[in-house]
């Protein structure tokens, strides 16, 4: 009898220790068609573009044929930029009028994407960048993460978690885009 109570000890024991260590699931569902939009980033997300939803002199927005598991909504958005368009992919991930609901799946995202690698031809990079704690009393909080000693194709490519708050909600975005240059840094002149 003594001996059933200290292995039932026991295997509780080790049963509390282990799902202590236990890290949250990998959604490999998430980065695999992460991945594929991420090939896509190169040649415009051609592959993955779908009708125009919307149109106007400075944008014109698509479809998105991929959307991610659990997205609410995907979009392509081509950006009119003097001498080439310039276009983005995103996702409204979460929507919900709980700050602290809306913070996790912040963070969860980011957690998912950074470390990831990515592939592009027959190479991987591995996606680095800082996650910003978010805070309710700012209407805004994002983090960007890029691609580790990327090939030319990559150099200008950011992938963003962002949690926005839209009265009455607040929201996770996933975006992936070009980014021509830093603010600071100046354009071309021409004299």
């Amino acid at each position: 009898m003594k001996s059933s109570r200290v292995s039932a000890f026991l295997f509780l024991f080790i049963f509390n220790y282990a799902s202590a260590q236990l890290k949250l699931p990998i959604n490999n569902s998430l980065r695999s068609d992460f991945q594929r939009i991420v090939t896509e980033y190169p040649i415009h997300f051609e592959g993955i573009r779908g009708s125009v939803i919307n149109q106007n002199p400075q944008t014109i927005e698509y479809t998105s044929e991929l959307k991610l598991e659990d997205a609410m909504e995907c979009s392509i958005i081509k950006y009119s930029s003097g001498s080439k368009p310039i276009y983005s992919w995103q996702g409204v991930m979460f929507i919900s009028e709980d700050f602290e609901a809306a913070s996790k799946k912040y963070r969860w995202l980011f957690n998912q994407l950074k470390g990831l690698n990515i592939f592009y031809v027959k190479d991987q990079y591995t996606l680095r960048g800082s996650f910003e704690e978010a805070d309710e009393s700012r209407k805004f909080t994002n983090s960007i993460l890029e691609p580790v000693f990327p090939p030319e194709p990559l150099k200008k490519l950011k992938v963003e978690v962002a949690l926005r708050f839209e009265f009455p909600e607040w929201r996770v975005n996933l975006l992936v885009y070009e980014k021509e240059r830093e603010d600071e840094e100046r354009g071309e002149t021409e004299e």
